[in-house]
């Protein structure tokens, strides 16, 4: 049976390393000093945004094990006319480990984070699809923008 709970400070750790496995799956890290460092600055994320609240995460545990998890963090955007509020959500983490998926258990969590997105006021919800999230996104409204772009600075 998959219990669900919301995350907390102390599990800072868990959550990073979550974080890794679904980095280096979704995007073949192999490095482990890459591996490592993604580790640290995804532990002192955890740390930051889970005490002020700007990142919220559950955790679908099975017996001791995390099965899986998502998250997603608020933050603010001056506000528009498909956003009055300015409020959005930018929904990471989502992640169940291959031996718990296709039971619908990421299907659960990403409800879950929905749910505390519409309670804190939020009216736009972002985030980046794999193509094994795409059918669960799809399936809820979510729509593919066109004209987004990203600049990274180096």
């Amino acid at each position: 049976m998959i219990e669900y709970r919301i995350a907390t400070s102390s599990d800072a750790e868990i959550l990073a390393n979550i974080r890794v496995d679904f980095l280096c799956e979704a995007n073949n890290v192999r490095d482990e000093e890459e591996k490592e460092k993604l580790f640290t600055n995804n532990k002192q994320f955890m740390i930051d945004a889970l005490s002020t609240e700007s990142f919220v995460a559950w955790l679908a545990i099975s017996g001791t094990e995390i099965a899986a998890t998502s998250g997603i963090s608020f933050y603010k955007l001056p506000p528009n006319k498909n956003c009055p509020s300015g409020k959005v959500g930018y929904i990471s983490n989502m992640f169940t480990y291959p031996e718990y998926r296709k039971q619908g258990i990421a299907s659960k969590l990403f409800r879950l984070i929905v749910e505390e997105s519409k309670k804190r006021g939020h009216t736009k919800i972002l985030l980046t699809a794999t193509d094994q999230g795409r059918p669960i996104y799809e399936k809820y409204g979510f729509e593919s923008l066109k004209n987004d772009m990203i600049y990274y600075i180096k």
